[in-house]
């Protein structure tokens, strides 16, 4: 632009310096001096007009034009001033005469011919420069002259005037701009040819506000100042300029925005950005150009519109051959790039959200579910969080999407855990639902830690695992029982310190956590711990107090009750023994090392309990503390338990060979017969001993022993490997001391062999379960009715169920109620059957 533009520039930059100098103006005077009324305007547009600078300099045109006496104004003014000084003068009004109204009307209209006359030549000279400015040609006019000239008409009331005529210049001018873009609106638009149109849609936007700016800036004073006052409701310049631009290259706009060609030009603009081309286009300009001309939101609706079209295309060509991590990482890969993209080219954050919104909605909300049912399992199989969060990430930002994952990993636990209770064996049970159980803490704790209700997902983990779990509740229970025995045990060999214990520990009370039989895995439990105590193989006495203490936090004391009598018991029987030496020592009597557990019926497992013969060297010690506890207890009895007893036997194989073997009482019995005798049977052990066959049986094939076993006796005419050749050659064999026997420890443990088959022993926990349960039922509904007095057989079946603990049938609450009738616990009603009534 030339330097006519380059003045006007430098008066843009000038707008917020203040005012330093007033600009004077030749006055439209009759009769040698300014109006008041003209100056007055002009000493308060001087005062508003603090943004443009001005000059008193004298410009060519205002000099030539100016009346003779306007320009001896200053000398009258003085002149004035000094005569007011001397002389005052009075205003006198005087009756209306029709010659001065004449004259005055003559004056009048010479006036407004002049003026007229003056804003004739003055909107010439404006609109001369503006169609300069408009054609990229020289001013001739400085910016302080147009300037001017723009408030001398403005102050003539001439504002709309001036304003109607600008406005027309500019829509002449884009409709111009239309015209050459005619020739590239003719061409069909295509992603080949989409770069040049924006390219001449950019060069024509590029021109259009730098020039309007420098119009408006000259008619700054009408577009600040004299439209302002006006009680005309009329836009702005820079407005109405805009609002032409809109009008001209946008005329349909309101009917059907998908037909404007510049839109579909940027859309297949950012399709190309998007597929890694390289644009060389003024995409930004062009998207800052709508928003300015307020356009910007019709684009929003059309991009987001295209969008929604092209991804459900993708959706629905993508869903049913891609798994759901391939599917999850293409959505992903696409949500990011369009946001970037969007955020390099908008500058407004609504319509970043809009735009992620729309495309999550296509790709995500629409798949689900079917996208989860892709190969999910194999997705969550992977444990790769990075991969696992991406899915559930997306997935929640949609309605129902969290629902519909959660679902899905409930479904997908359940699975998997019936297939491990299944398929694994009692061995291996326990290990496989824990190693599954950490995997899922895994994946809960690094892809699912940022679902909105965390609650809800923590239900959703464990009633699935109670589903499974629960399959099959004895079993478990029993399994999960034995591994807590496993840990506890002495001969423990995977616990290598005390906080490696407490974690197997904890990770075995979540399993327990999980159990809806838990009166099963205490019976179980029970009789694991007596096992322990009795054969001092536990661990820890701190590790089983440990594990007391978790059991009892878990399900309350009255659960681990009758365990931690057990552990009285021993504590108990530790002081009996301290005061039983004493004893002996009172006596005279010789001192042994023998230790009694005094025993609670009540807290521990049932045992079978019959009198054998006892050899001479242990009877004494038997009958001495059965005086000694007489003594301390009141005459009361002493039952022993033989079968729970153990015992240390000094045993000399051959001459200068002696080891010391560690076994159960009814094992020392039969050996201590081979000092009277050196061959026996099971029949002649069995008359000599009154120790039940069965059991004789038992610990002669422990004494025998095997591959891995000691083997402290021996049968005379060998024996097989066979479990079922081993039975029959012990019932019918003869034994004899192993005279060849060698190992080398100096104490030998004798291992104990089960005679016993699982199933017997499961009978025989189900049995006590039953008992057990059956009492408490007793008791819940004695309780209830107790403190209900009158209720009907629903609401008491309903309240007992909610009271127990353990999983019962209704038929069996209906037994005990028939039972607690008979025993008149409680009775019918006589007018009603279904309502019972507490018998105090």
């Amino acid at each position: 632009m030339k330097s006519g533009v380059n003045q006007a520039n430098s008066a843009e930059q000038s707008r917020s310096k203040s005012l330093r100098k007033t600009s004077k103006r030749p006055g439209d005077a009759v009769g040698g001096t300014e109006p008041k009324q003209m100056r007055g305007d002009n000493q308060h547009s001087d005062e508003v007009m603090k943004d443009v600078s001005t000059s008193n300099d004298n410009n060519e045109m205002n000099g030539k034009n100016l009346p003779e006496n306007f320009k001896d104004q200053s000398e009258n003014v003085d002149r004035t001033g000094s005569n007011n000084d001397r002389v005052k003068k009075k205003l006198v009004i005087k009756n209306f005469k029709g010659n001065a109204s004449e004259s005055t009307n003559t004056a009048g209209s010479n006036a407004s011919s002049q003026a007229d006359e003056y804003i004739t030549r003055d909107w010439g000279v404006l609109s001369e420069n503006v169609f300069a400015i408009l054609e990229d040609r020289k001013t001739y006019a400085t910016m302080e002259t147009l300037f001017s000239k723009v408030r001398y008409v403005c102050d003539k009331n001439k504002a709309k005037y001036l304003y109607d005529r600008l406005v027309l210049i500019v829509t002449d001018y884009a409709k111009q701009l239309k015209d050459s873009l005619n020739s590239t609106e003719q061409v069909p638009l295509q992603e080949d040819n989409c770069e040049q149109y924006l390219a001449k849609f950019g060069n024509i936007w590029e021109s259009y506000p730098v020039k309007i700016n420098l119009i408006r800036n000259i008619f700054l004073y009408l577009d600040r100042i004299a439209l302002g006052a006006s009680d005309m409701e009329i836009l702005p310049l820079w407005e109405s300029f805009m609002k032409i631009f809109q009008n001209i290259f946008f005329p349909d706009l309101s009917k059907d925005f998908k037909s404007v060609k510049l839109f579909s030009a940027l859309y297949m603009a950012l399709q190309k950005l998007m597929e890694k081309y390289t644009i060389d286009s003024p995409i930004k300009t062009i998207i800052e150009m709508l928003q300015t001309i307020h356009v910007g939101e019709h684009f929003s609706i059309f991009l987001l519109s295209q969008l929604r079209e092209f991804y459900d295309r993708e959706r629905q060509s993508r869903v049913p051959v891609m798994t759901c991590n391939e599917y999850m990482s293409y959505a992903e890969d696409q949500i990011i790039r369009y946001s970037n993209l969007i955020k390099l080219n908008f500058d407004e954050p609504v319509a970043l959200r809009e735009v992620q919104l729309t495309i999550t909605n296509s790709l995500i909300q629409q798949a689900i579910p079917e996208i989860l049912t892709h190969e999910f399992d194999a997705l969550l199989n992977s444990s790769n969080t990075r991969d696992i969060s991406r899915m559930f990430d997306l997935c929640r930002q949609c309605i129902g999407g969290e629902d519909e994952v959660r679902s899905q990993f409930s479904k997908y636990m359940k699975r998997n855990g019936e297939r491990i209770i299944t398929s694994c064996s009692d061995d291996d049970l326990v290990s496989e639902l824990l190693a599954f159980k950490k995997k899922i803490d895994f994946i809960m704790s690094g892809s699912f830690n940022s679902a909105s209700d965390t609650t809800r997902m923590r239900q959703c983990l464990s009633d699935a695992f109670e589903s499974f779990v629960n399959k099959n509740v004895n079993r478990a229970a029993e399994l999960i029982s034995k591994h807590f025995h496993t840990l506890l045990h002495s001969g423990n060999k995977n616990v290598t310190d005390e906080s490696s214990l407490d974690q197997m520990v904890d990770d075995a009370i979540v399993l327990f956590r999980f159990l809806r039989g838990k009166d099963v895995f205490e019976a179980y439990y029970k009789r694991g711990l007596s096992k322990r105590l009795f054969l001092e193989r536990s661990a820890s006495v701190d590790a089983e107090k440990m594990v007391l203490c978790k059991l009892k936090t878990e399900c309350g004391a009255g659960f681990t009750y009758k365990l931690e009598g057990m552990f009285k018991d021993m504590d108990a029987s530790e002081n009996l023994g301290k005061l039983f030496h004493q004893y002996l020592e009172h006596t005279n009597k010789e001192k042994i090392n023998f230790t009694v557990r005094v025993i609670t019926p009540e807290y521990w497992p049932t045992y079978d309990t019959y009198e054998i013969n006892i050899p001479k060297e242990m009877r004494d010690t038997l009958t001495d503390y059965q005086d000694f506890y007489r003594l301390q207890h009141g005459n009361r009895n002493v039952r022993w338990h033989h079968g729970l007893a153990a015992a240390v036997i000094s045993a000399e194989f051959r001459p200068n060979y002696k080891k010391e073997l560690v076994s159960t009482l009814y094992q020392a019995v039969i050996l201590l017969l081979f000092n009277k005798c050196d061959t026996w049977t099971i029949k002649e052990i069995v008359e000599c001993t009154q120790i039940q066959e069965v059991e004789v049986i038992k610990n002669v094939v422990a004494l025998i022993g095997g591959r891995d076993r000691p083997k402290v006796l021996q049968v005379v005419d060998g024996i097989t490997d066979k479990r079922e050749n081993i039975l029959e050659t012990v019932k019918n064999g003869k034994f004899v001391v192993n005279s060849e026997f060698t190992d080398k420890r100096c104490r030998i443990r004798i291992t104990q062999v089960n005679m016993k088959t699982p199933v017997e022993e499961k009978k025989d926990v189900e049995q006590e379960v039953n008992q057990d349960r059956q009492s408490n039922i007793d008791a819940a509904v004695v309780r209830i009715m107790k403190a209900r007095k009158e209720l009907t057989h629903a609401a008491l079946m309903t309240d007992v169920l909610q009271q127990l603990k353990f999983p019962v049938k209704a038929a069996d609450i209906k037994k005990r109620v028939e039972g607690l009738i008979e025993r008149e616990y409680m009775s019918r009603d006589p007018e009603d059957p279904t309502v019972y009534r507490y018998v105090a």
